[in-house]
């Protein structure tokens, strides 16, 4: 037992010295930090510098995830062959889907090349160096919560979201609830607060709108739930702490829901058969046909029992085509579900290949990489059921990160834990010596 114990604690100094030895950030650091910040960087040069064209946004997001693919392919290794193998799948249905529509739209193909892309970072990065990355992610994000909560007035004038919006986006004043604020649309709601003690407009930080920030928060409730052992007790609360104002602070309905059953997904989910995580968008998808009603549909409002019940109704009127993913027929209404779109523009047969890749094709060796694919599984399966904005580089990018460097960690971890053994068991021997 005392060898055992000796080996441990040896594996868990080793792995933090790896964690945190390098004082310089890596080449997929970087990349991962300019892809969740460079939004706000552009936001803020449209405010004080030039007004931005959307083209010239939507070069920089090319530009980030060009970088991603061209670092993680840069540092080639086997287990990257089936995410490769998806890109080259996703690719070609963009292809046919072009040519049977007679129109070329990349942003659909960009939704879902995001998902391989951060995926290949995260496994080219390692586990390695994920505690201090994800830190520093979080730092970042925290600080920026920060400083809009205690100077509000200095964020909405640094980044001039309702501007950066209109100018690159398309969208118009009148879209705003209030257009005397610099904030997002959606930063005051035209009711009441979901968390009615607080009596402030939604906070949004790096991600310049307040959903973004709630499902930043749910990843990372996923992933501090699954990699808490990364962490000193310190770092736990910090996230813990920083983690719940967030929430707080964006006043997310979805998120602060999808947190509290992530939690509880963490703690089952190693107990679970081997990829059941496989299951939540068929067996979510399949509930909210039975319980959500025809009156739930007529009176659907913008809440989550009536974005779910839009999802139902939008299915239903979908065609053969539809299902084929050849028509942008109901392409505006789409927008409001993640499921209905994923469908319009990749079928139903690439979703079930997508979604069979995302919940099945994880390593599953560690409880680390079980409650991880668990929560991110759950999170997306929830969110599609109301919302694409999964699909934004701002928050996605993190979170297949993650799971790219977990698939990577096992490896690293296990030749770790061979060598503290090794040198716990040599140091003991010595001690043990006449």
């Amino acid at each position: 037992m005392t060898y055992l114990s000796a080996a441990a604690g040896e594996l868990r100094r080793s792995e933090r010295r790896r964690a945190w030895g390098s004082s310089l950030p890596s080449l997929p650091m970087l990349v991962l930090l300019g892809s969740v910040c460079f939004n706000a960087v552009l936001a803020v040069a449209n405010g004080h510098v030039k007004a931005l064209p959307p083209a010239l946004v939507i070069a920089a997001e090319a530009t980030f995830v060009a970088a991603a693919l061209s670092v993680a392919l840069s540092k080639w290794r086997a287990e990257m062959a089936p995410v490769a193998a998806l890109i080259g799948i996703l690719i070609l249905f963009a292809l046919i889907r072009s040519a049977a529509t007679g129109s070329i739209e990349p942003k659909y193909l960009r939704d879902t090349l995001l998902i391989p892309t951060f995926l290949l970072l995260g496994m080219a990065a390692g586990a390695r160096d994920l505690a201090r990355t994800v830190l520093i992610v979080h730092g970042v994000v925290f600080a920026v919560f920060l400083l809009e909560a205690l100077a509000p007035g200095v964020y909405a004038e640094l980044f001039r979201i309702q501007d950066y919006y209109i100018n690159t986006r398309g969208n118009s004043a009148d879209e705003f609830y209030n257009s005397n604020s610099d904030l997002f649309i959606s930063a005051t709601r035209p009711n009441a607060r979901f968390l009615p003690f607080i009596d402030e407009a939604r906070l949004s930080s790096i991600f310049l709108e307040p959903v973004s920030l709630g499902n930043y928060c749910a990843i990372i409730v996923a992933y501090l739930t699954s990699s808490f052992r990364r962490y000193s007790k310190l770092a736990i609360g910090f996230f813990a702490l920083s983690t719940i104002l967030m929430l707080m602070g964006c006043d997310g309905r979805f998120a602060l829901v999808c947190s509290l059953l992530i939690g509880l997904v963490a703690l089952l989910s190693p107990r679970l058969p081997p990829h059941s995580a496989i299951v939540y968008l068929p067996g979510v998808t399949i509930l909210v046909f039975l319980i959500i009603g025809r009156a739930a549909i007529q009176d659907g409002g913008d809440d989550f029992l009536g974005r779910i019940a839009h999802t139902k109704d939008l299915l239903l009127q979908y065609g053969t085509l539809e299902y084929l993913g050849i028509s942008n027929k109901f392409m505006d209404e789409a927008v409001d579900s993640g499921v209905a779109y994923l469908i319009l523009t990749q079928s139903l047969a690439g979703l079930a290949v997508l979604w069979t890749f995302i919940a099945w094709a994880p390593q599953e060796r560690t409880r680390e990489q079980v409650r991880y694919t668990h929560s991110i599984c759950l999170y997306l399966a929830l969110s599609m059921l109301v919302s694409y904005s999964f699909l934004t580089i701002k928050t996605g990018a993190l979170l297949w990160y993650i799971q790219g460097a977990l698939q990577i960690g096992n490896r690293q971890s296990s030749t770790l834990a061979r060598r503290a053994l090794d040198r716990s068991g040599s140091s003991l021997q010595k001690r043990e010596r006449p």
